[in-house]
C-alpha cells in the first residue's frame, strides 16, 4: 500500500449533511429518552427525575443499564442512597439458566466479559472527561463493582463515606455529586452530537 498515494476524502460536509446528521443524532436522543421515561421497577416507580438524563446517555452510548438513584438525602423522601449512581449491567445471557432452573458454568464467562467490556469502554470516556478537568478527589466519578459477573456503579468516588456525614454535609457533598454527574452526562451527550 503507498501511503504517499492514499486518496482521503477531506471535503467538509455540506450544511445539508451536517443538519442531517444532527436530525438524526436528536431524534435518537429523544427516541431513547422517552424510552428511559417509561422504565419502573418491580414496584412500578420510574427513574427519579433527577437522573434521567444520564440514564439515557449511558444507554445512548450502549451502555446496559439496569439501576439508578439521583441521590436523597435530608427532607427528601428515604429510598435509595444519598448519592447519585447509575447501575451498568449486562442482563444474563440466554440459555443461562436451564430447564431444571440451573446455571450454566459455561456461560457466567461470556456475561463477565460483556461487563468488563463496558467498564473498559466507560474508563475510555473517563479518561477524556478528565483529561483537563479541575475537581474534588471525592467527586470524581468512580466504579463501584457489583454482582459476581463484573457488573458495577459509576458513582461518584467519596459517596460510601456519606453516610458518616452530617446531614448538613451530606446535602452539600449531594449537590457536588449531582453536578459531578449531570457534567459527565453533558461530556457524554456533547458526544453523541458530535457524532459524523
Amino acid at each position: 500500500m503507498n501511503l504517499e498515494r492514499q486518496n482521503f476524502n477531506t471535503e467538509p460536509l455540506s450544511q445539508e449533511q451536517g443538519e442531517q446528521i444532527k436530525s438524526e443524532q436528536k431524534i435518537a436522543w429523544e427516541k431513547k429518552r422517552k424510552e428511559v421515561d417509561t422504565i419502573t421497577d418491580r414496584l412500578g416507580l420510574g427513574i427519579d427525575e433527577k437522573i434521567k438524563e444520564s440514564v439515557t446517555a449511558f444507554q445512548v452510548h450502549e451502555f446496559t443499564t439496569s439501576q439508578s438513584c439521583e441521590g436523597h438525602t435530608g427532607e427528601e423522601e428515604k429510598h435509595g442512597a444519598s448519592f447519585p449512581w447509575v447501575e451498568v449491567y449486562a442482563p444474563g445471557p440466554k440459555g443461562w439458566i436451564d430447564a431444571k432452573g440451573e446455571k450454566k458454568k459455561e456461560l457466567d464467562r461470556e456475561w463477565t466479559i460483556k461487563n468488563l467490556e463496558q467498564q473498559q469502554k466507560m474508563m475510555g470516556y473517563f479518561t477524556e472527561f478528565y483529561q483537563d478537568r479541575e475537581t474534588p478527589f471525592d467527586a470524581r466519578l468512580a466504579f463501584d463493582r457489583i454482582g459476581a459477573f463484573g457488573g458495577f456503579r459509576v458513582q461518584s468516588f467519596g459517596a460510601e463515606i456519606m453516610r458518616l456525614l452530617s446531614p448538613k454535609e451530606q446535602i452539600k457533598k449531594l449537590e457536588l455529586y449531582r453536578k459531578e454527574m449531570d457534567d459527565f452526562t453533558e461530556f457524554l451527550k456533547s458526544k453523541h452530537f458530535a457524532k459524523e
